[in-house]
């Protein structure tokens, strides 16, 4: 009897976190950089429209430890920062608890790195340069397990048309990326 409640908790888990719900079908057109160093892999653990967290928001959730160094996917300025928490969790008071970066993009987007470490932001002000590192990953605010949350908007609310999806280089060539692939950022571009 215990084996068939963990079996159908299993099934009801993989279909809860493989689901998805709808996001916008604006894409950027812009082709970013993965997130992370040349060479590395990382799986998306949550999609566009995850409906653990992402439901109809259009942002991906990169399976990664804490203290990975995060890097810029496009060249912009520093917008925000926030990173002086060491909290996270999964209620909803937990979710304002969480550092970020906000890059301005030169079309007037955002890119978004959030969950990153306390102190955890290395690029605090000005100008920064798509491959740079600009913090490191971490488990603050609404979240399960250390990750890097990533998206693109062209308003900062949570609308869902305020979000883009995005296209990045892979060594699979430009994809957009899907929930449960390992994707690789070629060592060369």
């Amino acid at each position: 009897m215990v084996f068939i409640v963990v079996l159908i908790l299993a099934i009801g888990l993989f279909i809860f976190f493989s689901s998805s719900s709808a996001v916008t079908t604006n894409i950027d057109k812009y082709e970013y950089d993965l997130p992370f160093k040349k060479g590395a892999k990382y799986r998306v653990v949550q999609g566009y429209g995850g409906l653990f967290s992402h439901t109809h928001i259009a942002a991906l959730d990169f399976d990664m430890p804490t203290g990975t160094p995060v890097y810029a996917a496009r060249d912009g300025i520093i917008y925000n920062y926030k990173d002086d928490s060491d909290e996270g969790g999964i209620l909803p008071s937990d979710e304002r608890k969480a550092n970020f970066l906000i890059i301005k993009h030169d079309d007037g987007s955002f890119g978004c790195y959030w969950h990153l470490k306390k102190n955890g932001v290395v690029a605090r002000t000005g100008p920064v340069k798509k491959g740079q590192v600009i913090g490191f990953s971490g488990s603050t605010g609404f979240t399960l397990l250390p990750h890097l949350h990533f998206s693109v908007k062209r308003i900062l609310n949570h609308e869902m048309e305020s979000y883009l999806r995005t296209r990045f280089r892979t060594t699979d060539g430009i994809k957009l990326l899907k929930n449960g692939e390992v994707y690789e950022r070629p060592v060369k571009t």
